[in-house]
């Protein structure tokens, strides 16, 4: 009588497959756990509009949102350079489509200031983004930058104007 301890070909065959199944289903997902989220991109950017408008409004000191389409980052600054912050990025699955200021388009492949005023002044302006991160289907999304207040308006597809 003789006593196997070892695994048969087919037993490991059966094994490797299921590794290989469980790790195909979870790569992606592991792959964007490091990234930002939509919402975390547009909370950020809701906070820092707000607070760039209080500096100008109170302080009397120009702000700058830092819109780099073609990186994918994004940053606010004061006017003089001091107090900049590093520059974030968008992820992966989140990409610029358009930016308008005061009803003109502003080219993609340059970077774009958005100035909040000493006093308080913002243009109006709207930020275009697509999110890929949802399952293959692409999503648009408009962040509305109030001029009265700095604050920002989260708007589902591409709105160009307030109907």
């Amino acid at each position: 009588m003789r006593n196997n301890t070892g695994f048969t070909l087919v037993e490991l065959s059966v094994v490797l497959f299921v590794l290989g199944l469980i790790l195909w289903l979870a790569a992606p997902r592991l792959a964007a756990l490091g990234e930002p989220g939509r919402n975390d991109v547009f909370r950020d950017l809701a906070a820092g509009s707000e607070a760039a408008f209080d500096v100008a409004l109170f302080e009397k000191k120009e702000s700058r949102l830092v819109l780099d389409p073609s990186l994918g980052t994004y940053r606010f600054r004061d006017a003089e350079g001091g107090g900049a912050s590093a520059p974030k990025p968008l992820g992966n699955r989140i990409a610029i489509t358009g930016i308008r200021i005061e009803g003109s388009e502003r080219p993609l492949d340059l970077v774009t200031e958005i100035r909040y005023l000493p006093g308080g002044r913002v243009p109006a302006a709207r930020i275009f983004f697509r999110d890929s991160g949802n399952e293959g289907r692409p999503t648009d999304w408009t962040l509305r930058i109030n001029p009265f207040d700095g604050s920002v308006d989260v708007l589902e597809g591409t709105v160009v104007q307030d109907g």
